[in-house]
Order: structure tokens, then sequence, then C-alpha cells
């Protein structure tokens, strides 16, 4: 199911190598980085990390990226394939050198890379959406996964290599990718987007690292922002609420049958298919509230302030009553934590917090908060991760001009640094001896999860 999905998938995203700090403290994710001061480039928008207009054609991309994993199972899919390609994603650098990945996908890969640099994303899925709401299959989503694993690969093998410019260009097709499915009308297309530019981070760490390797402070900062956007997403969640609601009828009366093959169904969806027993589920959630004339009055009130009749809603069985009122209390909230995504991190935190202690009776209630909250910190998690980088970039380019010394504070650098974007606030930064410690801060509730503590360790090579 798609619900299913989209728990799964966010799960995916968050999911990152950690290790435990030894002064028992919280555990973190550690990044060690090696680095040479390096000035900006010139002309400074020589790099870029997305394809320029002028690399751009007219076309969809989306069956582009289809028809490359599908022309190319075997690369992709096939059983020893995978399993080289999982030593290839954690091999050392070095070693992956030799490995002779020069044409490592050649054709299946440059096929990801021209449909990375077409100009009209369609994904072609809204009537389907509309027909099968929560129960809309989308594999073509999931079939990008093992494309940008194996550009992950070559973007690896490039770096080992020191070949940057061919290593920024598949670094190019990776973000393309991840943009495009940012215009995917559901959360699921849009955290598989978050997913695949998290692909890129590793081997942009890498790089960074070698020799001559270029500063790319204005390539990091030249990234939309956010770089998967979530409207299209959100837009789509709402066409499923009305496809979950669509046999609650708010015209006639119901029978008895009717309403119990809409529970039915409403219990398929809190069991994620399962069956739920007797007396629990939606159909006991219904049976405690038809019982109580007091909650049914208050919930046939609230549907006239809403809008409805009241001499129809007089005719309506309590339990029809009882379900309408549910139908507009999911809106309410629905719409309530949506309007949160249209803010930074920070700011939808606290504000979502608020609905979700102030949060009506609903069935689903639990459920829509943190599937939002996934999103939203999926999101924010990666623009995290890219305002890091652009700060290791900064301390680059600020040693380059001062002697390769790292500043004391934030303050001095010269360009602009993004905040933090689950607090607003500039990132921790300190220097210790030779070495810049630059730290994210997680969002509330997660302070012991090392997905969201994130720690640079950046070094000046001597």
């Amino acid at each position: 199911m798609y619900r299913t999905l989209l728990g799964g998938t966010a799960m995916a995203v968050l999911a990152l190598s950690c290790r435990a700090d030894s002064t028992g403290r919280a555990p973190e994710t550690l990044i060690r980085l090696n680095v040479r001061p390096v000035p900006a480039p010139k002309p400074a928008l020589r790099y870029q990390l997305l394809p320029e207009l002028r690399e751009m054609s007219p076309g969809n991309p989306i069956p582009n990226y289809m028809r490359c994993s599908v022309e190319r199972q075997g690369f992709f899919l096939d059983r020893e394939a995978l399993e080289r390609r999982e030593d290839l994603l954690v091999m050392p650098l070095k070693e992956l050198a030799v490995q002779g990945l020069q044409v490592h996908g050649q054709a299946a890969l440059r096929q990801a890379d021209r449909a990375a640099r077409l100009d009209t994303p369609d994904w072609q899925i809204l009537t389907k959406l509309k027909a099968d709401g929560v129960g809309a299959l989308i594999p073509d989503v999931q079939q990008l996964r093992p494309v940008a694993a194996a550009l992950k690969v070559r973007f690896r093998s490039e770096v080992a290599l020191g070949r940057f410019d061919d290593a920024i260009r598949t670094a190019k097709t990776l973000f393309a990718m991840s943009r495009h499915l940012g215009e995917h009308p559901t959360f699921v297309g849009n955290l598989v987007g978050i997913a695949v530019a998290f692909q890129a981070i590793g081997p942009l760490e890498e790089m960074l690292e070698q020799p001559w390797c270029p500063n790319l402070y204005w390539a990091l900062t030249n990234l939309p922002d956010p770089l998967v956007p979530l409207d299209k997403g959100a837009a789509g969640e709402r066409v499923w609420t009305v496809w979950v609601f669509r046999d609650l009828d708010d015209k006639a009366p119901m029978s008895a049958e009717q309403i119990k093959e809409f529970i039915a169904y409403k219990d398929e969806l809190i069991g994620n298919g399962k069956h739920v027993p007797e007396g629990e589920g939606a159909q006991g959630w219904l049976d405690a509230r038809t019982k109580d004339e007091a909650v049914v009055d208050a919930a046939r009130g609230r549907l006239v302030e809403y809008g409805l009749p009241q001499d129809r809603l007089l005719r309506f069985p309590a339990a029809q009553v009882i379900l309408l009122d549910e139908k507009r209390a999911f809106e309410v909230l629905f719409d309530d934590l949506m309007k949160t995504l249209a803010f930074p991190a920070w700011q939808g935190e606290a504000l979502a917090a608020t609905i979700a202690m102030n949060k009506e009776q609903v069935l689903f209630a639990d459920a829509l908060v943190q599937n939002v909250t996934d999103v939203r910190r999926a999101k924010a998690r990666l623009e995290q991760r890219i305002a890091l980088l652009r700060h290791v970039e900064a301390l680059r380019l600020y040693a380059s001009g001062h002697k390769r010394a790292l500043p004391a504070s934030l303050s001095e650098i010269p360009v602009p640094l993004p905040e933090d974007p689950f607090t607003g606030k500039p990132f921790r930064y300190e220097v210790i001896g030779h070495t810049a410690h630059l730290r994210g801060t997680p969002p509330r509730g997660a302070e012991n999860d090392p997905t969201f503590r994130v720690h640079y360790e950046v070094t000046l090579q001597k």
C-alpha cells in the first residue's frame, strides 16, 4: 500500500551510519575531512552542480529514466551486479582507482545523463492517483534507486581517478534526477528524490579531500533551496484524501451496509491490510461514539457550521454523522499540517508541534502527524548537509587567503553562510588545534538520534 511505502521510504532516507562517542555522549554521524586550502574558481560559476540551460534539451526525462533501467535490467538488477555494486560503494578510493571502472555501466548511465538534461518532467501519474488513491502503485519511482546507486559508483570512480570534471557531470545527473523526483505528486516520490540527492553527498565529501579538487562553495551556494521541493507532493497528497472519503455520502442517508463497507476499508488502512479484531479499529472507534447522543449532537453541530444543512443531517444515521465529522476534522488537521511545510524547518516544526498538541479526535491523526514530520525532517536533513558542505568550502576558501589558518569564528568568513535549517541560527563551530568542528543541531525529540547529530571534523592538510 502507498501509506506503508511512505513509511518505509522515510526510514530509508533517514538511515545513516553513526559512531558512538567514547565519552558516553549521544552517538553522532561523524564525517572526518582532511582538506587543502583552495580559493574560489574564476569565473566564480565555472563549476555547477545542476545542468546549465545551455546543456538542456527539450523533452520529458521520466520515460528516458525508465528506458535506462528497463533496457539494462541485467546491469541494474542482476544478483551478481548488485553484489558487485555494494562492494564498490564502500571500497576505499585507492582500491577503486584500479578497478577499471572507466566504462562502468557506460551505455545505461549515458542514457541517465541525457535524461537528466531534458527540461519538462511529467510523471503522467495524476489520472492513476485520482483513480486508485492510496492504492496507487508507483514502481517507476523505485526503479530510479538502482540507477542512482550505479551513478554513485561512477561518481566515486571518477573521484578516485582525479577526473573532477567528469565527477561534477555525474553530480549534476544525480542532483537533476532528485529535482525531477521533486516534481512527483506524492511524498514517496519526493522522499526518493531526497535519497537520490544523498547518493551524491558522500562522493562530494570524498572529492573535497583530493589534491587539486576545485573549491565548490559557489557551486553549492547556487543549488536551489530547497533542492527537492515538497509542493507537488503535498498537492498530490490532497488528491488521495479525496479518494479515501469518496464513498462517504453527504447528500443522502447511507444504509447500514454502505457504512459497514466504508468502515471495513478504514480498518484495512489502519491495519495495513491485516485483520483488525472485532470491536477494535475503526468499527470500535465508531461504536463508542454513536452510543453517546451528546457526541452525535456535537458532531452534527460542527457539520452545520461547516456548511451542511441541519435538516439533511437530521435524516442521516448517527454513524454517518460521526463519519462525516471525522472527514471534516481530518481535512482541517490535514491542511493545518500541510501549511507548515511552506516554512523553514525550524518554524514548521514549532508550528506543527502546537497543531499536534491541539488536534481534534481524528482516527488517522497520529499517522498523519508522523508522515508530515518524517517528510519535513528528511527534506531539512538534506538541506542541513548541503549547508554544512558550504561551510567546509568556505573554510577552504578562507584558509587559502589567510596563510592556511582556520577562522576562530564563523563571523570571520567573508562569504555568506547558511543557517542551520533545524534552528534558524548559525551552525555550532569550534576550532581545536588545526581542526574545525562543525555541528548540526537535531530537531526537538531527536536529540539522541545520530542521523540528526551530524558532526564534520575538518582538518587542513599540512
